[in-house]
């Protein structure tokens, strides 16, 4: 996975859900059912500010080799702090659905409805995640949180959670990389990134 440098970091983030549910219909005026299919995961288009010649060259080069193996950057919360979390990670192996359990947080911190945050598998490969509930973590740092989408892949006992600094790792989408040159000569990026799993 491509990372950019870390400066400068986005200054805009236009999250979608990429949804592999869907409604059934009945036919002739028949109720609506939901049918939930796993996989359901994020997309981000991403926007970085205009950047001097000298330090964009360096993200261009980076996303075009992006686009062949695929980009991991922390996931944009522009400035919203998420506290310190401590070394949080899952707590048990095979965990599914949309709770999770987790242990290593700092005593009595405190989880948000909104709350981002990176579960990482043994491979490696991160997937995003969005906090459903307000929770405090106990006195020994251990805590179970709804989260959005499901759980996607299968984690080991003590696999990291990222919530600091959560990521978001994928593909560029699209079949075009472009950035644009204006006569200011700031170069202005921006992509779309598609999580892999």
């Amino acid at each position: 996975m491509i990372e950019f440098p870390a400066n400068p970091s986005p200054n805009g983030a236009a999250p979608s859900l990429l949804d592999y549910g869907f409604q059934l219909r009945g036919s002739l005026g028949g109720s609506t059912q939901r049918v939930d299919r796993a996989g359901s995961r994020f997309s981000v288009q991403v926007s970085y500010p205009p950047m001097p010649a000298q330090t964009a060259r360096v993200f261009v080069s980076r996303l075009l080799t992006a686009k062949r193996e695929g980009i991991r950057i922390e996931y944009p919360l522009l400035e919203q702090s998420q506290g310190i979390p401590g070394s949080p990670v899952m707590d048990g192996a095979g965990q599914r659905g949309t709770s999770i359990d987790i242990r290593g947080l700092t005593p009595s911190y405190g989880f948000k409805e909104g709350f981002w945050l990176t579960l990482i598998d043994a491979d490696g490969v991160r997937y995003l995640h969005n906090c459903r509930s307000n929770e405090i973590a106990s006195g020994t740092g251990t805590a179970t949180i709804t989260i959005e989408p499901p759980i996607r892949a299968d984690f080991a006992d003590g696999a990291t959670v990222l919530l600091a600094k959560p990521e978001v790792e994928g593909f560029v989408d699209g079949s075009a990389v472009d950035w644009q040159i204006p006569i200011e000569r700031l170069i202005a990026l921006s992509f779309t990134l598609e999580e892999q799993g």
